[in-house]
């Protein structure tokens, strides 16, 4: 027999459905037809048509047999279906261009895309356009950026554009910042002009070539397209850091030579020049919901109204402030890094340069962390002494809240990577926990445990403000392969916890899909073995606005601009009935 399962009927109708949690119970995996999809994201603003969730016009359900929850005293260990690896992972792979021979789409000025061009072209840049063309092989041509050394005042600006590019070819953007060899070597002042200007590129992309494309008549292309990151940056310091115009102008077209694109230096003096005369006019004429991808704009203007979707969108374009999390004495070290405290736990202050450089970080008193993404451990409530697993732990905040709150902890990630960074930071916080490397959809404690955090991985569109990456490499497609990850990992998790046991379902994501559907999916598959606790106002705090009819909480940056947003975030928590 084949099951077609969807998600919450009683909200809207499916969007995809889920392969089967468990392989042997004989459930055949079923995909709705991605036009169904298409329906909710469309290419063509004009063809977009959102159902009312309320109102679905296909009534389906989870099919029952789907979850069959598991403790190691009740049945054997399930075991992973195909995708598994990617399920416990914190965030999932980007997504690559849907054609990667896209001329408009940017690409590294490699060694070989250099080399590819005629010899006359390439005897003209070095000073010798009458000479016999070089018979040596392509390959072995130098890149023109290798050729020439990047002065001291252009090399911020290089390290900007090695990280554009290597944003725009899925690489998230601290990943890019930390592996950067030439970062370090900056003074602080240059490095923390380096993050500036590449989170403001990345930020008002959207707006930024809205403005650049009327002043350049044809858009540099194929080899030469990332060129246009030069030209973007440029924008960026023109219009939006206020860099002087004379200082602009000739560190972008200095830049443009430097990363081997000289003849487009004529072009980049050309349209900086016009940016520093018309570029007011033509910013003022956008608007930040420029910035988001059109599926995300249609999103959220669906779910959570014009007004509110244009509000978030205003705050992501900010700088985010530095939120900090205290082992013990929030009201002492907000003193000390004179820091305001929200919500009697989180302290909140504004900085743009190294955290490790304040006071308490190598003392291991706090670590960095959103306010909002703080409350999902704390809903666990009292667990001192109790055997708690945070699944998906890494890089080990919420770890740290459970350590601290006196839980006896076992972290769980798939990423090697990912847990090693989690080890190096509960050392420093002096916080012991038992790390483990593995799968969380596959994994079996080998007793039911008093409470699970999960935090699942999200398309974390909820965290644009400190992530500007994501506007750029997540798509409508992800949400779909995000909701498998989701389903299993939370049904799995439930089926670890003793009677009377609690999970905590979190995920950093404005869309309704990764939270409120999944759990209610859960809900309904579940048989009555399960219930939903609802979140107290007590427990809510300063988030208690938050709190919807059905007991979760939906936590909107808009809703917070009295206290300068926070990220958005999804929570659910469950408890075992026996």
């Amino acid at each position: 027999m084949c099951f077609a399962p969807a998600l919450a009927a009683s909200r809207r109708p499916a969007m995809a459905c889920f392969s089967c949690l468990f392989p042997y119970l004989g459930i055949c995996p079923f995909k709705l037809p991605k036009t169904r999809y298409q329906l909710y994201y469309a290419a063509d603003p004009a063809e977009f048509s959102m159902p009312d969730r309320k109102t679905p016009s296909t009534p389906t359900r989870l099919d029952k047999p789907l979850l069959r929850l598991e403790t190691s005293g009740r049945a054997s260990k399930p075991q992973p279906s195909d995708n598994s690896e990617n399920r416990a992972s914190k965030v999932p792979p980007s997504r690559q261009p849907a054609s990667k021979n896209d001329a408009n789409r940017p690409r590294r000025n490699t060694a070989d895309a250099a080399g590819k061009g005629k010899a006359k072209s390439f005897d003209k840049s070095s000073g010798k356009a009458g000479q016999e063309p070089s018979r040596k092989p392509a390959a072995k041509k130098p890149d023109a950026a290798a050729k020439k050394p990047t002065p001291p005042s252009l090399a911020s600006r290089r390290i900007v554009y090695d990280l554009l590019v290597a944003v725009d070819e899925g690489v998230q953007l601290d990943k890019a910042l930390s592996s950067n060899p030439d970062l370090p070597k900056l003074e602080d002042r240059d490095r923390r002009f380096v993050r500036l200007l590449a989170t403001t590129s990345l930020r008002h992309r959207g707006q930024l070539e809205k403005v650049l494309a009327p002043l350049v008549s044809r858009k540099p292309f194929g080899a030469q397209a990332n060129a246009n990151f030069v030209l973007l940056m440029g924008a960026a310091q023109i219009l939006l850091l206020k860099t002087g115009a004379h200082a602009a102008v000739d560190s972008t077209v200095e830049l443009m030579r430097q990363t081997g694109f000289d003849r487009l230096c004529g072009l980049a003096n050309a349209v900086m020049r016009r940016l520093t005369r018309e570029g007011e006019a033509l910013f003022d004429a956008t608007s930040h919901m420029d910035n988001l991808p059109g599926w995300l704009q249609q999103s959220w203007r669906h779910y959570w109204g014009v007004e509110k979707a244009t509000a978030i969108a205003g705050l992501a374009m900010l700088p985010p402030p530095l939120d900090i999390s205290v082992k013990a004495d929030a009201e002492g070290w907000a003193a000390k890094l004179e820091a305001r405290v929200i919500d009697h736990h989180t302290l909140r202050r504004e900085f743009d340069g190294d955290p490790s450089l304040l006071a308490g970080f190598e003392d291991g008193a706090w670590w960095v962390q959103d306010a909002a993404a703080a409350l999902p451990a704390r809903l666990l409530g009292e667990i001192t002494d109790k055997d708690v697993i945070d699944l998906c732990a890494a890089p080990g905040g919420k770890t740290a809240q459970l350590i601290a709150a006196g839980a006896k902890v076992t972290a769980i990630d798939n990423s090697r990577k990912r847990l090693d960074r989690l080890r190096r930071n509960l050392k420093r916080l002096k916080l012991p926990a038992t790390l483990v490397l593995a799968d969380g959809a596959a994994y079996t404690p080998e007793i039911p445990v008093d409470a699970v955090l999960v935090d699942a991985p999200c398309s974390a569109t909820g965290t644009v403000r400190r992530r500007p990456d994501i506007l750029n490499q997540r798509e409508a497609e992800d949400i779909v392969a995000l909701q498998q990850i989701q389903w299993n990992l939370a049904t799995t998790a439930l089926g670890w916890l003793r009677a009377g046991g609690r999970m905590v379902y979190a995920t950093c994501s404005l869309q309704p899909e990764e939270g409120e559907d999944i759990i209610d999916a859960v809900m309904d598959a579940a048989e009555g073995r399960f219930a939903i606790d609802p979140v107290t106002p007590e427990e809510a705090g300063i988030f208690a606005r938050s709190i919807t009819d059905q007991g979760y909480v939906r936590i909107l940056p808009s809703d917070y601009e009295d206290i300068g947003g926070v990220d958005g975030f999804f929570i659910a928590r469950l408890i075992s009935l026996g």
